[in-house]
């Protein structure tokens, strides 16, 4: 028997029980602005704009701010993140392997052109394909085939149940392409720019510089309350204080907690900050020396102050990590509660302890230290601020690390390709609320190969089993027992060490609104959702 979701019957349906309803809060639609209220200009400054606007080959949250206003999955996530219609009118679900999505009628393509199922297919089919390659294919690795089965329809079968591939269509894996463009090697580029289905079309981009997006006359949705948005790559976070200052800006993503109070100093800037999900860890390359050896991973594990970096850089606004997931994002599966329950019994904590530390490079086969440098991306606001602790602390027990910072488009690449991966710091946030998400990423062994998220080559067979019954089984109690064990595993292996979950941040201009950021601001596209003149 079919189950079949319309707008919003996600939420009620049992497909995966609970595990989609969302845990940050209310994302509120504003009413679409009148032709008369529609504003001229918005100037948002991001912390770096990509060298490319090909989401597969640029998948950071940067190019998700963009490109979330100029193209559209086939799901999209509603007020609280649960799943809701977009592209697609309704979608059903045939048989535990089978889903069946029904295309709205009238969209068409920047271009003008009319969207296709075809369109679709060929957009999951390059992710899908080893010779993209792309950074979301790991989303479609349960894909067993995708095809038309109508004008309006497009049939996915999967190689086994799984519970995570119902919200890949909602996110930047999910954003669809134009079949033709696809086959363009210079998609991307100034050239050739993409096309999408969103409210908004590229018009002009300067790689790593600039990007600006027109509304759209003949967009099928709402119509836009802002004609024209020019983003400006600031990296500098002084710069981009100076820049808000000065009137040059109308607001900015990913402010760095420690800096709000001098955003609300400025007096013209509203601050909303909201629970972000995401994580900050470091990888340690398994599969090579040193970080193959057990007793060097706890002495890095034990270097990390936790507790001190969360005062010294969030002020507060955020939590020592003492696991991969924020309780939250195990919605669904395990309440909080017991989920901080389960944390405090994981053993080793491995809590800030330099002694211990010390003891256990004492125990490895490297007993003297060694040199290791770790790359940092200068955009990100805490990651060198976070190393310049980590560091200092590591030269104490006789480890000789050094930082080597890079802009955010060459430390991501660099990461993704993994190329001399040694010690590596990652901030992550999720694509979608769902407890087996960041395991899966960081955790499984498919991850570890060469476009993948497993930093750490983490290979564990038992932890690839439970990972699985994680994925495809949609019953809460079974998938929070398979997530027990591979959280123990991870953390008895030091497969990543957590490092902190921080508060989320944006600043905006008092003389205008957008009522309801949260943890998803780069996957939803913020300028329809709420934003408009106070």
């Amino acid at each position: 028997m079919a189950i079949e979701f319309t707008r919003r019957s996600i939420l009620a349906a049992g497909m995966a029980h609970a595990a989609f309803v969302s845990v940050t809060g209310t994302f509120v639609i504003a009413r679409a602005a009148k032709a008369a209220e529609q504003i001229e200009l918005v100037t948002w400054a991001l912390p770096s704009i990509p060298d490319t606007l090909f989401i597969p080959h640029a998948w950071t949250t940067y190019t998700g701010a963009i490109m979330s206003l100029v193209q559209e999955g086939l799901l999209g996530f509603g007020e609280d993140l649960g799943l809701e219609t977009a592209l697609a009118d309704r979608w059903e679900e045939v048989d535990p392997t089978t889903i069946k999505y029904h295309l709205r009628g009238g969209v068409k393509f920047g271009d003008g052109s009319p969207l296709a199922a075809d369109d679709i297919v060929a957009t999951f089919k390059y992710h899908m394909s080893p010779d993209s390659p792309s950074q979301l294919a790991s989303f479609y690795n349960s894909v067993a085939t995708v095809e038309a089965t109508a004008p309006d329809e497009v049939t996915v079968k999967l190689k086994a149940p799984n519970v995570q591939f119902a919200f890949t269509p909602a996110h930047m894996a999910g954003f669809v392409f134009k079949k033709e463009q696809l086959a363009d090697k210079n998609i991307g580029t100034p050239e050739a720019l993409p096309l999408g289905t969103g409210a908004y079309k590229l018009v002009e981009f300067v790689p790593t510089d600039r990007v600006i997006l027109e509304a759209r006359d003949d967009y099928s949705g709402p119509k836009p309350a802002v004609k024209r948005i020019t983003f400006k790559a600031i990296p500098d976070r002084p710069a981009r204080l100076l820049a808000m200052q000065q009137g040059e800006i109308d607001g900015t993503f990913d402010l760095a907690i420690s800096d709000i109070d001098q955003w609300k100093a400025l007096g013209n800037v509203d601050v909303v900050a909201a629970p972000s999900l995401g994580v900050y860890l470091l990888t340690l390359d398994h599969s090579a020396p040193p970080f193959d050896d057990i007793h060097v991973r706890r002495a890095v594990a034990y270097s990390v102050d936790r507790n001190g970096l969360v005062q010294a850089l969030l002020k507060g606004n955020g939590e020592a990590a003492t696991a991969l997931n924020p309780p939250e994002i195990w919605s669904g599966v395990l309440p909080p509660d017991e989920v901080r329950a389960f944390y405090a019994t994981l053993l080793p904590n491995y809590a800030f302890d330099l002694n211990k530390a010390k003891a256990e490079l004492a125990q490895s086969n490297h007993p003297d230290g060694f040199d290791v440098t770790i790359p940092a991306s200068t955009a990100d606001p805490y990651m060198v601020n976070i190393l310049q602790s980590v560091t200092e602390n590591l030269k104490q027990i006789g480890i000789r690390a050094h930082i080597q910072e890079s802009d955010n488009n060459t430390w991501f690449t660099n990461y993704v390709t993994h190329d001399k991966l040694g010690m590596q710091i990652m901030a992550y946030y999720p694509d979608f609320a769902d407890a087996a998400n960041y395991p899966s990423l960081f955790f499984s062994s498919a991850n570890a190969e060469k476009g993948g998220m497993n930093g750490s080559n983490f290979n564990n067979r038992e932890v690839d089993a439970k990972l699985k019954i994680a994925n495809e089984n949609a019953d809460p109690k079974a998938r929070a027992d398979a997530l027990k064990k591979v959280f123990t595993i991870a953390n008895e292996e030091v497969a990543v060490v957590p490092i902190f979950w921080p508060a989320s941040a944006m600043a905006i201009n008092n003389k205008y609104k957008l009522t309801g950021y949260n943890a998803f601001w780069y996957s939803i596209p913020w300028a329809m959702r709420g934003f408009g003149p106070k």
